[in-house]
């Protein structure tokens, strides 16, 4: 059974479909990264997750709970950062610290204080007189400072410099190693690659497509220039090579699979000034949410 499943999970808001008939599995002791851009449907997922909306259609289960009608067993065993997380301004960091580690019966103090300390946390400052950044990294700590067996985060690098963010995948790759299970959403596509074993692409509320990452690292892109006509793809490599694109006397292939099975086609074909490179994320998702047209004065 999948640790977290949803069926045909749809939320609505009058006419406007913030998620609809969204089906997905994530198994125990994985990463899931969630991506799309503002709109897309991800935080409303994760609330749906969390109990905290009533769905409109479809279900979602974490565990084996219901995520609606056992709201408070799901949450019991979730951690949880949402995307605008508020703090009391007028407690120090120690304090909301304290607070929030003593109101769940897996939290750690120790482990909150040594998480601050690893982010370079100050806890003798009040909330109210950090900054933006300071603020997440509190956040996160509070919510890393359990031992939930599922972590939902939604944004959790939002408005970090790049070496905090390189800190709190590595707090994440640590609970994964513990066999924890996390759904994360986020913008940066680099640090999504980066940990996750698998991503969901969402688009005006629909899971469009999900990707396993240990195949897309097995995939590339090659582009060369040919002095003649490209030969036709033995029957052999059709399942493994896809002309993308030719202009010319310019090709484009795709290479999935091991690649050393493939060169001797393709060194017999003349290709020459070759280029190889992995597809990464971002092919796919400029696929699925092209680039938007420039603004013009």
């Amino acid at each position: 059974m999948a640790f977290v499943e949803t069926n045909q999970l749809s939320k609505s808001f009058g006419s406007l479909s913030a998620l609809a008939d969204c089906s997905l599995t994530i198994d125990q002791g994985t990463v899931f990264g969630l991506l799309g851009p503002n709109g897309a449907g991800k935080s409303t997922l994760l609330r749906l997750l969390m109990g905290f909306m009533t769905p409109s259609s479809g279900h979602a289960s974490i565990q084996g709970f219901d995520c609606q009608t056992e709201s408070l067993q799901v949450r019991l065993i979730t951690s949880y950062l949402p995307g605008d997380a508020r703090l009391d301004r007028q407690y120090r960091g120690k304090q909301v610290i304290r607070l929030f580690t003593t109101l769940r019966p897996d939290g750690c103090t120790d482990k909150a204080l040594e998480i601050a300390d690893f982010l370079e946390l100050d806890l003798q400052r009040r909330v109210g007189s950090m900054s933006t950044g300071m603020r997440q990294k509190l956040a996160v700590t509070i919510t890393l400072a359990n031992d939930a067996p599922l972590i939902i985060m939604d944004e959790p690098t939002a408005n970090l410099d790049p070496t905090v963010r390189q800190q709190i995948l590595r707090l994440l790759r640590h609970k994964r190693d513990e066999g924890k299970t996390i759904l994360f959403s986020s913008h940066v596509l680099d640090e999504v690659e980066s940990i996750s074993d698998t991503v969901g692409f969402l688009k005006q509320g629909k899971l469009i497509t999900m990707a396993d990452l240990s195949t897309l690292r097995n995939h590339h892109r090659l582009t060369g220039v040919l002095d003649n006509d490209l030969p036709s793809i033995p029957d052999t490599l059709t399942d493994q090579l896809v002309i993308i694109q030719q202009v010319e006397n310019r090709v484009t292939l795709e290479v999935q699979g091991d690649i050393l099975e493939s060169l001797d086609w393709l060194r017999q074909t003349g290709l020459s000034e070759i280029s190889i490179e992995p597809v990464r994320l971002r092919s796919l998702y400029e696929a699925i949410h092209p680039e938007r047209k420039e603004f013009k004065q």
